[in-house]
């Protein structure tokens, strides 16, 4: 009895590796294509009326909400002002065992427009202390790899905001108010990243490594120490 239990488990085994096929792509090599195939087309906008994600040409509008804060009496409302990329980096984090997608922004002064909206109307601009984000001006982007419409993607799991959040004013005397705006800008990422929207163009913008592969199926994806593997 316990051999034929034994013969059948193994019978199984065997089918289901030949059922479900699989293909092992090296972290190195995906890192390697996304830098030399995506990053040139990639481009990033954080502005409160023409904020986008674009990749490979094609275009997701990203409708950034005003972020609010109540620091003193009256409630601020800081959002960004045309703040584009100037540069971006893929990587594999072994610790994190994801892919990262480190994004760099441009310096041009203030990135935060501050603005009291329960003021008099002469001072709804000045009384709300505008905020510069100070080098090295860089989202952290952790993707994972997921199946997206029985093929693989990248889902955005977290988003870090790097450098110094700086404020004039009444933002030097009150040190909560860039942290939470710091907080409140990484929520906002997540929010606007997460989408399926975002995993399609992922998905789009790996495809062609994955048709070289001849996997551009996948009902899994897993990734583990230094390579993906994509099953049928």
């Amino acid at each position: 009895m316990k051999i034929l239990a034994s013969t059948c488990i193994m019978v199984l085994m065997v089918s289901i590796n030949l059922t479900a096929q699989c293909t092992d792509i090296n972290t190195k090599e995906i890192a390697s294509y996304l830098n030399k195939k995506v990053k040139p087309r990639l481009d990033i906008k954080l502005d409160r009326t023409d904020g986008f994600l674009a990749i490979n040409g094609t275009r997701q509008n990203l409708d950034l909400k005003d972020l609010k804060i109540s620091p003193v009496s009256r409630t601020w409302t800081y959002y960004f002002e045309d703040v584009r990329r100037i540069d971006s980096n893929f990587w594999y984090d072994s610790k994190k065992n994801s892919f990262i997608l480190d994004v760099k922004f441009d310096n041009n002064g203030i990135e935060l427009k501050g603005i009291c909206g329960g003021c008099i109307k002469m001072s709804r601009d000045r009384r709300a202390p505008d905020i510069e984000w100070r080098g090295p001006q860089i989202l952290r982007f952790t993707l994972k790899p997921i199946t997206f419409q029985r093929s693989v993607s990248f889902e955005v799991r977290e988003v870090k905001m790097i450098g110094r959040l700086e404020g004039n004013g009444l933002a030097r005397v009150i040190p909560k108010l860039t942290n939470d705006v710091n907080r409140l800008v990484n929520d906002e990422m997540i929010r606007v990243f997460t989408t399926d929207v975002t995993k399609r163009l992922f998905n789009d913008a790996i495809r062609p490594l994955l048709k070289s592969k001849n996997t551009v199926s996948a009902n899994s994806v897993s990734l583990a120490s230094t390579t993906l593997r994509v099953c049928k």
